[in-house]
């Protein structure tokens, strides 16, 4: 287990920041759906977290939510199943694995150029794996939301209508 300052960077959750006013529950109900999703995607697809989704039961995605000033932040950990406890190594595996392949599907998409044109071809809508449409689809998701931030230890994702920043 890695530490930061003494703190568990593995203990920490995963934080989606939504601008709360006017949430459409719609939007939120999607994103959550695919958020969970693409998490327990890329957990089977790990060698060392895929045993915990093999056989039920599985473990579970938890989520706090709080608001500050105009902010609605949203926190995620893994728990045991059957409220057995966080699971600090899943969670850590499980969002690290989201945030560096996001931000690695996110390089990989076309560019804009100058005059708003993308400067190479389209993505085709065949996916090399079942982790990489749900890469895909959260992406959207988290883009229908006039702001939005993924964050999760020192990384940090935002989307803001067209735009993407990784930080």
């Amino acid at each position: 287990m890695s530490t930061d300052g003494g703190v568990p960077v593995d203990a920490a959750p995963l934080e989606i920041t939504l601008d709360r006013r006017s949430l459409p529950v719609s939007s939120l109900s999607s994103l959550l759906r695919v958020l969970q999703a693409a998490l327990r995607e890329l957990a089977r697809s790990s060698d060392s977290t895929r045993g915990l989704f093999a056989e039920p039961p599985h473990p579970v995605l938890r989520l706090s939510a709080e608001t500050s000033d105009d902010d609605l932040v949203l926190s995620f950990v893994f728990d045991q199943p059957r409220g057995g406890g966080p699971m600090r190594e899943l969670s850590g595996a499980a969002f690290g694995q989201l945030m560096s392949s996001l931000g690695e599907f996110i390089k990989a998409l076309p560019q804009k150029g100058l005059w708003g044109q993308s400067v190479a071809s389209p993505r085709p809508q065949r996916y090399d794996s079942e982790a990489t449409r749900r890469l895909d689809e959260l992406r959207i998701e988290l883009r229908r939301f006039p702001r939005a931030r993924l964050r999760y230890d020192q990384h940090s994702i935002l989307f803001e209508g067209e735009r993407m920043e990784i930080e």
